[in-house]
């Protein structure tokens, strides 16, 4: 695949691809775990944890596992996701 940056045409192997397609994959979980925090957290704990990465990071990873490899609904995996994420948290003691 070619594609367009800075005004010079790049081509692109299979692997590189494959890395552009999984790095926009976890930008898109991440922005939607951003985006449902607020739905799935009580109030301070998402005040605490809106701005957190390592959260944020976390809960995408999760996410997409949950998604990838349980099969689980967006709506399930999400909510599992975060909820997971903030036990990692709070067991580390963060």
């Amino acid at each position: 695949m070619e594609i367009c940056r800075d005004g010079k045409s790049i081509e692109l192997t299979e692997q590189e691809l494959f890395l552009a397609y999984q790095e926009q994959e976890h930008i898109y979980d991440m922005e939607n775990v951003k985006g449902d925090l607020e739905t799935h957290l009580a109030s301070g704990d998402y005040d605490k944890l809106r701005e957190d990465k390592f959260f944020i990071e976390e809960a995408a990873y999760l996410l997409r596992r949950y998604l990838d490899k349980k099969n689980m609904s967006y709506e399930f995996a999400i909510e599992e996701a975060i909820k997971d994420a903030v036990g990692l948290i709070n067991f580390e003691g963060v």
